[in-house]
């Protein structure tokens, strides 16, 4: 009966026949190579390059093992790759969509003020309404009493603005708001997209470390059969 080797690399496999003094295939009978369970999916990818059907090599006694292990690789990196394109694709979409809305806004600011639509009350009623008093605390209590009374007594309305002055100024303001709402809008998804570029480098690098990880590591991926349609892939 030959001696079996438990092996989960090339490496270890050469380093077996080196220290048996196996150096010719005609002493295969030798030796034979059981596959390590926890073998990494890099390493029995490697193996599995070695293997073909014959009788005259050195015989892998767990077969069925090599085979898993391959498949998982196999299929793990089929849906990597599935997963990885779904959020890079998800990420491209979303910065087409900010970069749609940030030439949009950038259109937007060059309009000129007869080009912003009117917003607000209409001109000749600004600034009209019940008259505001202030109440600095102290001395004033924090909810100060409203004033009741006789008609003479009670809150009055203030006219609205009287000059053109008055009104072209409000006017005025009104354009130089909206300008700034504009602006406030393009400054935040100009930082939204900057992030967002960040997050589709890193998380591509990530995801690539990450299952490079997973190839090279030792562990039960492809230790016996199992369903790869993971609904969490994507």
């Amino acid at each position: 009966m030959a001696n079996i080797r438990t092996v989960s690399s090339l490496g270890e496999v050469n380093g077996a026949l080196q220290e048996m003094g196996i150096n010719t295939i005609d002493q295969a009978h030798q030796v034979q190579f059981r596959l390590h369970k926890q073998t990494s999916l890099k390493e029995a990818t490697e193996i599995k390059m070695m293997i073909q059907t014959g009788r005259h090599g050195f015989r892998l006694v767990n077969p069925e093992l090599l085979d898993c292990k391959f498949d998982a690789r196999v299929k793990l990196e089929e849906w990597y790759n599935t997963m990885l394109d779904a959020c890079m694709a998800q990420c491209d979409h979303e910065l087409f969509s900010l970069e749609a809305s940030i030439a949009e806004l950038k259109d937007l600011m060059l309009s000129t003020d007869d080009q912003i639509p009117h917003i607000g009350p209409e001109v000749h009623h600004r600034n009209r309404g019940v008259q505001q008093m202030l109440y600095p605390n102290p001395p004033f209590p924090i909810d100060p009493d409203y004033e009741f009374g006789t008609p003479q007594q009670r809150v009055p309305y203030q006219a609205a603005y009287t000059t053109d002055a008055e009104r072209n100024d409000a006017v005025s303001r009104d354009k130089r708001a909206q300008r700034a709402v504009w602006n406030t809008n393009l400054r935040l998804l100009e930082v939204k997209k900057s992030a967002l570029e960040k997050k589709k480098t890193e998380l591509e690098r990530r995801l690539k470390a990450e299952f490079k990880k997973v190839n090279e590591q030792q562990s039960d991926l492809g230790v016996g059969y199992a369903n790869y349609q993971s609904p969490y892939q994507a």
